[in-house]
């Protein structure tokens, strides 16, 4: 664990008090907190309802003559679970490196900044994981032609194949599509893509992201922009995309409560710090300010057929 130390943030030469170099990714390059709607929970783990599906697909109303008896109509139940887990770390704040800091920026503000970067690639990480990859519960296709094969991918008549594959399974028609940055650059390029916007304004390439959604039927289009450092302290830096080369297409209902279907949900529980709390404790044994964050949380698959994911799809 490395901690700056006293010569770390106190110089000799002279220093600028209106600049500071640091590495911060933006809360938007990351997708996770955004995909599936938190629900708070009473306890760390439990069990929730879900109404079998076929029941309300059926054509089963009976022909009746009046005075006779009522054809009978049932609906079954079966149970899934969560059980969240608690993330937290701390950062020790020494007092005699707080003392001769020189650093354009309180010590606290900075750790408080590190922990929240953590926190963000943590659920990202646990994300990507779970969902953007074959063989977690979506319908998977592995075989579409890539999206940046501008002369034979045709990313439309896929997104349409994944919207029209949920709807006539579900009853819902996807809203939500979360794709990897590289993903989005082939289809913010695609001739297919670039000829359905060009009637409705000229768009710089930053711009196209927020028409490429409604280009395809989405109404909540992400960009996964995120990277992570996956080596250890004493390796060289080396990041990596956490999303990369994937896409998923969903139906998220942000309001799913009871009888509300939805591809996912992310169970919180606030004893554990629910989707993020920062503390500070006074540590007199080390001399030092503790900044602390932790969270429990649960990011849950809950309807596995409200999901279509394309694997390397560029």
């Amino acid at each position: 664990m490395a901690l700056p130390t006293i010569n770390d943030v106190q110089a000799i030469d002279p220093i600028l008090t209106n600049m500071l170099i640091g590495y911060m990714q933006e809360d938007n390059r990351f997708v996770a907190g955004r995909v599936f709607p938190a629900v708070s929970v009473d306890k760390d783990s439990g069990t929730y309802y879900i109404m079998t599906k076929k029941y309300f697909f059926f054509d089963d109303l009976k022909q009746r003559a009046p005075g006779t008896d009522f054809g009978q109509l049932g609906f079954g139940v079966s149970t899934s679970t969560y059980a969240t887990l608690q993330w937290a770390g701390e950062i020790p704040l020494a007092d005699e490196v707080r003392a001769n800091s020189q650093l354009p920026m309180d010590l606290e503000s900075a750790a408080i900044r590190r922990l929240a970067q953590s926190a963000l690639i943590r659920k990202e990480v646990a994300f990507s994981a779970d969902f953007m990859a074959t063989g977690k519960g979506w319908t998977d296709d592995t075989t579409t032609t890539d999206w940046d094969d501008f002369a034979a991918g045709d990313p439309a008549a896929d997104v349409l194949t994944a919207k029209m594959t949920i709807s006539n399974a579900t009853g819902n028609d996807p809203n939500t599509m979360v794709v990897g940055y590289v993903v989005h650059d082939a289809l913010a390029r695609h001739p297919d893509i670039l000829d359905r916007i060009k009637y409705t304004r000229l768009a710089t390439l930053g711009e196209v992201e927020g028409l490429i959604g409604p280009a395809l039927g989405i109404e909540t289009y992400l960009v996964a922009k995120s990277s992570y450092s996956n080596t250890n302290e004493n390796a060289s830096f080396s990041a990596t995309a956490i999303i990369d080369d994937d896409a998923l297409i969903c139906y998220v209902d942000p309001g799913a409560g009871v009888f509300g279907a939805t591809a996912g949900k992310t169970f919180v529980w606030q004893p554990g710090g629910g989707a993020g709390t920062i503390y500070t404790r006074r540590d007199d044994g080390k001399h030092a300010n503790m900044v602390q964050h932790k969270e429990q949380w649960d990011q849950v698959m809950t309807a596995s057929d409200l999901g279509y994911f394309f694997s390397d799809v560029v």
